[in-house]
């Protein structure tokens, strides 16, 4: 109980609290008022001599019972104690499992609602403008000539909503002391637009800078309204002298509107409402329309039931959060922190240029980048804008992709606070790369750095990137300052797919469901597989008519990763517990762990700072490791070292190349060539046996070096096959008590090449 009462409170001092009260009473008074004018205007009085006030007396008998009552009610609301301070506690119990709240109600037969009132989104639009104004200084600054109030909010929704109001708004702040009664009295609150289609897009900010310099040029104080302070031209940001950031809906503004709208005693079921009302993550994320949908309802209580109706509805469909994703471990902790810093930067505690507002994502396909920045806009109950490289060259020529482009940044730019995705980055891809292409791809590519830089000055605005291949970007876009953080997303471990299947199912702690040889089976594969057999057993269990069992799992799993032949498995564990020996018994770090899975395994080195002689010819042994340890250990190699342009001979062959024809490690000349533009077959005679030579010079020391550790090896395989996955600490546990390798001499001259081809 205590936890739920220490909400932080609302307003920020006495002052601020008084003023959305009184505030409120003169949006009611407004109200009654408007109504009786359109009452008067549309119906037929019947007497040609009523006057404007004696006239509502002749409305049809319910519309004039309906006015009535309410000019009867007392201007704030109030008609006397809650009904709640006579009953016993049963008695409240009993009211509020009914949905009622007796300490809103001074009769229980009578409701507080008034017929006629403002919108709830207006009430609430009205109660946090008034939650940023602090005391009275600060309120008489707004209405100084020549000067801006900026009013920072990130709802579109909710700017419309407080351009409806804030004429009432205004005029009744005005007659507040310190004010003179002789100061301007005109106002202008301008609303810059979210929801326009690309087109208009560059039109929508001009005119809203446009009607402000208008404003200040007839001496009249402004009050600006926009999602980011970059919508005012630099002249008008120097005029800026106070800067009001939208606190964001909360409990304490719900129940503060509630106090409004719907109690006549000054107060509520407090305690009982907080337990029933979403978070303040979920509320942060409603916009007008669903709250003044929840408002309908005649209590608090039942008031605070749709809106956890609303939320959990809004939570279940396509918006998610990262307390959603599963999977993952540490690549979701940038993020976290990410959203830290833009929930410090828009409550005031940190500076735009402080915090860290760019992310390039990269890893396999299917590991959860787009799905990570949904999440992080859905925590951060903000707007997200998605697009790609593909997504912008539908529009057509070159022209139209960037048009297509600049559209997308100048969305996320007048939504900001906001994220704009881009996926697809790696298809911005190396504008020299000697291709016929690369004029084509020198413009899309300056256009995308233009854009980059143009979001970096737009607060509020998150970037984030993603591609499959980080190595194909171009390099001015991955550089520091085009992204800030360089995340990997790597394919899930163990844990990682236990945590979404079991989140996918949705399955209790109790379950009898065994996970685990299910996740076994599915290393090496996405988390987006995990999801689908998860969704497949669903199905399937569905199709019986059944609850789901072990037996609907192994099913679906059988048809994306089937049982591996126990020779087979034999094979990949020795494989790939020779590229580990290779790697524990060389200058090269630990790997970060390794897998066998159903169709094959793989090892995960340590990254590399930069790459020496020694470290390169460790590198290139670890390549061939896994083909000699199947010689040595079965008698014979299979193809799957050879299988495709990112096999272990593929690589062997690349970084031989690299050695020789980039770094100059052991060959006879200084001149560089690009190893990538490389024909194999079109080099000379002379540098083809000598890179031949440096293969065959690391296959042979590896090989020995196997033979040498060959309990080890076996030691490795075996732990591979009952255990399927190792990590880091698990590797440097095995590689005790192994035979150190010999010393690494670096590759051999070209002499020694030469001589050991003949």
């Amino acid at each position: 109980m205590t936890e739920l009462l220490n909400q932080p409170p609302l307003f920020p001092s006495v002052f601020s609290a008084n003023l959305a009260r009184s505030t409120v009473a003169a949006l009611r008074e407004s109200a009654l008022s408007e109504w009786r004018s359109n009452a008067e205007r549309f119906y037929d009085y019947g007497d040609e001599e009523a006057d404007g006030e004696a006239s509502i007396d002749l409305l049809q008998p319910p519309l004039r019972q309906v006015f009535e009552d309410d000019m009867r009610r007392s201007s704030d609301g109030f008609e006397g104690p809650p009904a709640a301070e006579t009953m016993t506690a049963a008695e409240i119990e009993r009211c509020f499992a009914a949905g009622d709240d007796p300490w809103a109600c001074a009769d229980l037969e009578v409701s507080p609602l008034w017929e006629i009132n403002p919108r709830p989104a207006a009430v609430l639009g009205t109660i946090l403008m008034c939650a940023m104004v602090e005391d009275e200084q600060a309120l008489a600054k707004i209405f100084r000539p020549g000067c801006i109030t900026l009013m920072l909010c990130p709802s579109g929704q909710m700017r419309s909503q407080l351009e409806s109001v804030a004429t009432e708004v205004l005029s009744h702040w005005q007659g507040k002391p310190p004010c003179p009664s002789s100061q301007q009295a005109a106002h202008h609150v301008y609303e810059s637009g979210t929801s326009i289609v690309a087109s208009d897009q560059k039109r929508s900010v001009p005119k809203f800078r446009q009607a402000i310099d208008k404003s200040l040029m007839r001496h009249v104080p402004v009050v600006a309204v926009c999602g980011a302070k970059n919508q005012l031209s630099p002249e008008q940001q120097s005029l800026v002298h106070q800067t009001f950031r939208w606190p964001g809906i909360s409990p304490a503004a719900v129940i503060e509107v509630l106090r409004c709208t719907h109690s006549n005693t000054r107060q509520l079921a407090d305690y009982e409402l907080l337990r029933r009302l979403p978070d303040e993550a979920a509320l942060r994320r409603l916009e007008p329309l669903q709250i003044a949908a929840a408002f309908e309802e005649t209590t608090t209580l039942r008031v605070a039931d749709r809106l956890s109706q609303i939320t959990a509805a809004q939570r279940g469909g396509l918006s998610i959060t990262l307390e959603d994703v599963k999977g993952l471990g540490a690549a979701v902790r940038p993020l976290e922190q990410m959203l830290a810093d833009l929930t410090d930067w828009r409550e005031g505690r940190a500076v735009w240029s402080e915090v860290t507002r760019s992310v390039l994502m990269f890893g396999p396909p299917g590991t959860g980048k787009t799905m990570l920045a949904h999440a992080l806009a859905g925590s951060a109950g903000i707007p997200i804008v998605a697009t790609s490289y593909s997504d912008c060259q539908r529009h057509g020529h070159q022209g139209d992709m960037l048009a297509a482009l600049s559209a997308a940044f100048e969305r996320a730019a007048q939504q900001a606070p906001s994220v704009l995705f881009i996926d697809e980055i790696d298809s911005f891809s190396e504008r020299a790369s000697g291709k016929q292409s690369d004029g084509y791809l020198r413009g899309v590519v300056n256009g995308l750095l233009e854009q980059i830089n143009h979001a970096a000055q737009v607060e509020g605005l998150v970037l984030l990137g993603a591609t499959n291949h980080l190595q194909d970007v171009d390099a001015a876009i991955t550089r520091s300052g085009r992204f800030d953080v360089k995340l990997e997303i790597p394919l899930p471990n163990r844990a990682g797919l236990l945590a979404i299947i079991a989140a996918k199912l949705k399955l209790e702690k109790d379950s009898e469901l065994d996970l685990r040889p299910i996740a076994d089976r599915l290393l090496g594969e996405p988390g987006a597989t995990a999801e689908a057999i998860a969704r497949d057993a669903l199905g399937k269990a569905r199709a019986e008519r059944a609850a789901l069992a072990q037996r609907h799992l192994e099913a679906a799993v059988d048809e994306i990763a089937p049982s591996l032949d126990p020779a087979l498995l034999r094979r990949v564990a020795v494989h790939e517990a020779g590229h580990l020996i290779a790697a524990l018994l060389s200058p090269l770090p630990t790997p970060l762990g390794a897998w066998v899975t159903a169709r094959g395994g793989q090892v995960t080195p340590a990254p590399l700072p930069t790459i020496t002689p020694k470290l390169a010819e460790a590198k290139l042994r670890m390549c061939l490791a896994g083909r000699a340890a199947e010689r040595l250990v079965l008698g014979e190699a299979a193809n799957g070292a050879g299988l495709g342009a990112a096999s272990d001979l593929a690589q062997a062959t690349r970084l031989a190349l690299e050695m020789d024809l980039n770094w100059s490690f052991g060959s006879a000349d200084l001149v560089w060539r690009d190893a990538r533009q490389v024909d194999f077959d079109r080099l000379p005679l002379s540098t083809q046996r000598r890179i031949e030579a440096q293969l065959q010079h690391a296959d042979m020391a590896v090989s020995n070096l196997l033979a040498n550790n060959l309990h080890g090896l076996n030691r490795i395989a075996t732990e591979l096959i009952c255990r399927r996955e190792l990590t880091q600490s698990d590797l440097n546990e095995l590689s005790k008590g192994m035979l150190p390798s010999p010393s690494f001499e670096g590759p051999p001259s070209e002499g020694e090449c030469l001589g050991h081809r003949a």
